[in-house]
């Protein structure tokens, strides 16, 4: 499929190492990385120039204490710098990045580190101790290097140590970094995804993979070396180190690392940060509370400030949202230019939302097996009910609804997985298991994942994510899980809701009233119909359950709906026998 809008020039670049010493040498003076010192209470931050030579650094001295191309060095921890360069370095020496999520339990990073035999691990204080007592098992594992400064332990490296090691032997005249070769093919990371499906593949992106969706990144959305992005996903994940880590980098920009989510506003501001990748789980809770401010101060006003700003736009050609509504963006710091959502379907409203604000919004749709992103919304070329226009130089086709891609930029394969592999790569062509359409405009639909969709006896299928999209209109329901039933004969449109007490509190508990369940399940029912009154009859919620706890979610903030799917299902099958 030809795009019909122009792309923005990007400079060609053949791997990570390419993109690296390109980058450094163009900007040398300027900030790359900026993190929170916590006893300064300030942030601090090192020059494009001191990121490479502390690339460079680590690099030579991991390969003094021997590893090889190919070798796989794993990285655990929070979004640091440590991070970053740890990444740069493992993958400008030809070995292979195992980025691991910091939130799995002992037992699945162990699990990794064993199946990939990783030989090296770089990792966060809080996670050696762990890392420790599980070494001893894994045969492969050689080295454990801490992120911190922690008292001496036997067996545990250091990563300043190693800094200091390789400028040492830099200065001495070693030059082996800077005279690596990488070929396109070579093997730059696995990524397990966590998935909402379950079962985690290891994906294998090559550098031509990842280089080249880092290019088709930068055609389609505007990022310069005046950016400053802060950085708030967690990098294991190929969303956040592809558009939030690598595409600033590729083009000069500054990356600032967020505390935590709860200081989000805060740190954009301390930063004055231009640009953040996030999860329409974390838009939605800023426009929620950016609703509740206004709605505090009076409708009316902010009514008057959105016909003011068409007004100027029609009448005028100028757009004041930014002078209009100046104190939304001084919470940001009032800088702030472009928000980008991925990782699951946004709301349209909330994207309209933000940007009758004066903030631009634009959303995406990529999976890992794309290195990711797949189509994207452009800033001059948006619908913010579609995933997007689709990348340069990649093919697309729908076969039997399912979207299908093929470019540079797809996988080389599952590690150690052929049939899994088989299963969704044929011919360069990649099956992404995901419901789609094009437009008449060429815009891209994502309708769901095929998996999910329910099929109804009378043969109708729906789209969880579709229903799920009304419900979570409703200021009631604050997370939502739609499926099929437990019996597949007999499916039928069922929800699992979990209700906003907060805000019922406040609608509909008085000072000394306690919200009963019956009272909160009615008034859910109500809501429920309200919000699936606009559905064909057969998309309508059939049955629901209330839950009290939050569902158990991906580092991109997706619900996984096998956990509670399939047990159901297990649970209904044992009953029956």
């Amino acid at each position: 499929m030809q795009a019909k809008y122009p792309y923005y020039q990007v400079e060609p670049i053949t791997d990570l190492k390419d993109l690296l010493e390109k980058s450094c040498r163009r900007f040398a003076k300027k900030p790359a990385l900026q993190w929170k010192d916590p006893d300064q209470g300030k942030y601090r931050s090192i020059s494009y120039q001191e990121l490479y030579h502390n690339v460079e650094s680590l690099a030579t001295a991991l390969r003094q204490l021997g590893l090889q191309p190919g070798d796989k060095v794993a990285i655990l921890s929070e979004n640091r710098p440590e991070w970053a360069m740890t990444y740069l370095a493992v993958t400008g020496s030809a070995l292979t990045c195992l980025p691991i999520d910091k939130d799995l339990r002992s037992q699945e990073i162990f699990h990794l580190l064993y199946f990939c035999e990783a030989r090296f691990i770089v990792a966060s204080e809080k996670y050696i101790e762990d890392l420790l007592s599980m070494q001893p098992r894994l045969p492969a594992l050689q080295l454990i290097i801490n992120m911190d400064e922690p008292p001496k332990a036997e067996k545990v490296g250091r990563f300043t140590n190693l800094l200091e090691q390789g400028r040492r032997t830099v200065k001495r005249g070693d030059k082996a970094f800077r005279q690596t070769t990488i070929r396109p093919d070579t093997l730059a990371a696995i990524i397990f995804s966590s998935g909402t499906m379950g079962n985690p593949k290891g994906v294998m992106l090559t550098h031509k993979n990842i280089a080249t969706n880092v290019m088709q990144t930068t055609q389609a959305v505007y990022i310069d070396d005046k950016d400053r992005f802060l950085s708030v996903l967690p990098l294991h994940h190929t969303y956040e180190c592809t558009a939030g880590f690598l595409v600033p980098l590729y083009r000069g920009s500054t990356i600032a690392y967020a505390e935590n989510l709860r200081r989000v506003a805060e740190n954009m501001a301390e930063v004055k940060g231009t640009v953040m990748l996030g999860v329409p789980l974390l838009y939605e809770a800023f426009y929620n509370r950016i609703r509740a401010a206004i709605k505090e101060k009076g409708e009316a006003r902010f009514e008057k400030g959105k016909k003011l700003a068409r007004v100027s736009e029609k009448l005028l050609g100028l757009n004041l949202r930014r002078r209009i509504f100046s104190q939304v963006h001084k919470r940001f710091g009032g800088h702030l230019r472009l928000f980008i959502s991925g990782g699951a379907p946004l709301c349209p409203a909330i994207a309209r939302g933000f940007r009758e604000l004066g903030i631009n919004f634009i959303q995406g749709y990529g999976l890992t097996e794309a290195s990711p992103l797949v189509a994207v919304n452009r800033d001059k070329a948006f619908k913010d009910e579609a995933a997007g226009r689709p990348m340069d130089q990649m093919e697309y086709k729908i076969v039997d609804g399912e979207l299908w891609v093929k470019g540079d930029n797809v996988m080389h394969g599952y590690y150690r997985n052929p049939e899994a592999t088989a299963e969704v790569l044929q011919h360069g062509w990649l099956n992404t298991g995901d419901l789609a359409y094009f437009d008449e405009d060429g815009f891209l639909h994502i309708q769901g994942r095929k998996k999910a969709v329910i099929v109804t006896p009378n043969g109708k299928n729906v789209s969880p994510e579709e229903v799920e999209l009304e419900l979570l209109k409703s200021p009631y329901i604050l997370e939502c899980l739609v499926w099929g039933g437990p019996d597949p004969k007999e499916a039928e449109v069922q929800a699992i809701i979990l209700p906003n007490i907060e805000q019922l509190d406040v609608d509909f508990g008085g000072k000394s009233e306690v919200l009963m369940r019956e009272k909160i399940e009615a008034i859910i029912r109500e809501e429920v119909n309200k919000r699936c009154a606009g559905l064909a009859t057969y998309k309508r919620v059939k049955k629901f359950t209330l839950r009290e706890e939050e569902f158990a979610k991906t580092t991109t903030r997706k619900i996984k709906r096998y956990l509670y799917t399939e047990t159901t299902k297990q649970v209904s099958a044992q009953g029956e026998g």
